[in-house]
């Protein structure tokens, strides 16, 4: 398989509108199982990665519209097809001791729509993974929980009456689901109250990461954007953790909702900087790195939220977090063609760093000032 593949759909979940994506961008639901019989992946020996990979494969063969998956054998992957898949949240990716990026998993089978994804062999034999953008357990519980039970006619599952489904992380254990959700709390994070609510999300049994690579401190992570999941899939029904973690999303929505209404009432000169700020940078410059870009769409997203930007919706600003990482603008570069300026065309950095800016500019030519 190439990046090609995996670059081509109509209407990728990125860029679908989604509830509530002015503060929360994707919620995500994954199911670990593992199959009865066989070692966890960690005490694999001779052929057991093989062999599950083979089963989880033939199981899928049985659906309903097979043709809407693909099926892929990650160890075929070429680089730029790993970083476009790991970009989207479908596959991860590790290191070896000598230092070569590989991906985490022997398999993987994909949905053509793209938010729907199975893991073979990564920690556990199988995981089966839904994305939507906004607020959206729901949907992705159900088209987790669908998967799970088609597979079940075909697989046997490792179980226990008093555990529940057995995985290789005992946190794992028991119904097996891990509930996440990426989050945008500029507000919160501006106004200095991250530290209250990382406590209240350790009190619901919930943690918090930053999204993008940045320093340890939360409160510089890049653009404010932060992931939020589970910690333990033992606590309570499926149901209950479902409720559980909408309700603490619900929360941060609406807390981050009515800390930018104080916001834009008391700091209106510093708000109104921000996002001129953002905006010309976007705007002008010929360069931009991955950082920048994505302090950059931040700043837009939160003038949007204050009503200072018009001309640009929540799920443009959410889809081109994808659109502007480095897998997705060396497929570009490699299926189109692109006359750069004589002094960068023999620098693949500086060159991808070009097209993100050229991506930014596109994006935010129609979007307008207004009420500065």
């Amino acid at each position: 398989m190439s990046d090609n593949d995996f670059s081509k759909e109509q209407n990728p979940w990125y860029l679908r509108d989604g509830k509530d994506n002015d503060v929360l961008i994707s919620t995500r639901v994954r199911y670990a199982r593992n199959l009865a019989n066989f070692p966890f992946v960690p005490n694999f020996r001779g052929d057991n990665k093989e062999r599950v990979q083979v089963l989880v494969f033939d199981a899928f063969s049985h659906f309903e519209k097979l043709d809407d998956y693909v099926f892929v054998d990650t160890s075929l992957l070429d680089s730029d097809g790993m970083k476009i898949l790991a970009e989207r949240g479908m596959l991860k990716l590790t290191k070896t001791p000598e230092g070569k990026i590989i991906p985490f998993g022997s398999g993987l089978i994909i949905h053509s729509g793209g938010n729907v994804s199975c893991s073979i062999n990564c920690t556990d034999h199988l995981h089966i993974a839904s994305l939507r953008s906004g607020l959206d357990c729901r949907t992705c519980f159900d088209e987790c929980k669908k998967i799970d039970s088609d597979l079940q006619q075909y697989l046997q599952f490792a179980a226990s009456c008093d555990f529940g489904y057995l995985t290789t992380s005992l946190l794992n254990a028991g119904s097996g689901i891990k509930f996440s959700a990426i989050i945008h709390i500029p507000s919160i994070v501006r106004t200095g109250k991250i530290r209250g609510f990382v406590d209240y999300l350790r009190e619901k049994g919930l943690k918090i990461l930053p999204a993008f690579p940045s320093p340890p401190a939360l409160e510089a992570a890049l653009g404010c954007y932060f992931i939020i999941s589970t910690v333990s899939a033992q606590s309570g029904t499926e149901i209950d953790q479902l409720s559980s973690f909408e309700s603490a999303c619900r929360y941060i929505i609406d807390s981050e909702r009515k800390i930018l209404d104080e916001l834009a009432d008391n700091k209106r000169t510093i708000n109104r900087n921000t996002v001129i700020r953002a905006y010309s940078l976007a705007k002008f410059s010929t360069l931009v790195s991955m950082n920048e870009a994505i302090e950059l769409i931040s700043d837009i997203q939160f003038g949007v939220r204050l009503g200072l930007i018009s001309g640009i919706d929540n799920s443009s600003l959410c889809g081109i977090l994808y659109r502007i990482q480095d897998g997705h603008l060396n497929y570009l570069m490699k299926s189109a063609s692109f006359n750069f300026e004589k002094d960068i065309e023999d620098s693949q950095r500086l060159k991808i760093d070009r097209l993100r800016a050229i991506i930014l500019q596109e994006t935010f030519d129609k979007i307008l000032l207004g009420n500065l």
